[in-house]
């Protein structure tokens, strides 16, 4: 009777992978289709052997050869998967996780508003917040942005925009690796990134609102790809802390495995976002533009990429 319920359901399973492919399946469908198929096979096995009608061979060997050609098709390799990737599954994955980036951005927001806060009272403060040398670090940032000049020359930037690429996708590989201790290493990295944030925020308000446009003018156009490719790096690190925390009918190591591959494809998305916010950090953000040409520029960014998360790979 178990063996009819499990060809039944093969079938069905089938059925919908025909109608709709692998992707219309639940999870838990996902994680059955290779044990009913084992069965569907062992049955087949069976009444071969034991010489049960024909039409019942023939049925399991026609099951048995559908289920065969999904689980063992082959993969497309080369730039056919990787365009395949960040048209449909990057994207579909992050929206899939979008509660673990939205924990992710809500952390670092909270620390963000809580330095501005603080160092907003008294830059004084910014050593404790920031640890000390804080405040001799934020005055040659804000300094930067004290008139319009160009404090980043251009036979600088290619070597600037590499040291930012590598730096930022360094932050973003510790924030992920760091989930897998219950998501508490990856937290303080969060909160130590709002915490920057914030302070620095803070303090080129304080010299005015030049220096404030100044400063949000540069940061801007690659910050909205950079800060969101850090909060899916953080959202995925947390997904990691989660499976070990809250495995659900897993060991935790198979938990851990099973999570870790689709917060890997975050991550190789993350790769992808942080090398495109290195090269606009490293030759738009800092460029002798108007104020005005940058903030444009990062909100046609921002717009085009959200636009991508939320509706590629519909």
């Amino acid at each position: 009777m178990m063996e009819n319920d499990s060809i039944k359901r093969l079938d069905a399973v089938l059925g919908q992978i025909e109608a709709g492919g692998l992707r219309s399946l639940k999870s838990e469908d996902i994680l059955a289709f290779g044990s009913l198929y084992r069965r569907a096979a062992s049955a087949l096995s069976t009444a071969r052997s034991q010489g049960i009608d024909d039409a019942r061979i023939e049925y399991l060997n026609a099951l048995v050869s559908r289920a065969y050609g999904h689980l063992y098709v082959t993969q497309p390799k080369g730039w056919p998967s990787v365009a395949a990737f960040f048209k449909r599954d990057f994207p579909q994955t992050f929206r899939k996780n979008l509660h673990f980036v939205a924990i992710a951005f809500a952390i670092s927001m909270v620390a963000a508003l809580f330095a501005y806060g603080v160092v907003s009272r008294d830059e004084g403060l910014a050593d404790v917040v920031m640890g000390p040398g804080a405040a001799e670090s934020i005055e040659n940032v804000t300094q930067r942005h004290e008139g319009h000049k160009n404090w980043m020359p251009a036979e600088e930037r290619p070597v600037t925009s590499s040291f930012i690429i590598t730096n930022n996708v360094k932050v973003a590989m510790i924030a992920f690796a760091l989930g897998i201790g219950a998501g508490i290493g990856t937290f303080a990295i969060l909160f130590s990134n709002g915490l920057m944030l914030g302070v620095i925020g803070a303090a080129a308000a304080a010299r005015g609102p030049h220096v404030m446009w100044g400063f949000w003018s540069f940061v801007a156009p690659h910050g909205v790809i950079e800060l969101t490719a850090i909060f899916i790096a953080g959202g995925a690190g947390l997904m990691l802390g989660w499976s070990v925390l809250n495995p659900g009918d897993h060991t935790r190591s198979d938990a851990l495995k099973l999570v870790g591959r689709e917060a890997f494809k975050l991550l190789l998305g993350v790769g992808a976002m942080l090398l495109v916010a290195g090269i606009i950090e490293g030759f738009f953000s800092p460029s002798m533009l108007p104020n005005q040409v940058k903030l444009a520029g990062a909100s046609a960014l921002g717009i085009a990429l959200y636009s991508y998360l939320f509706l590629a790979g519909k």
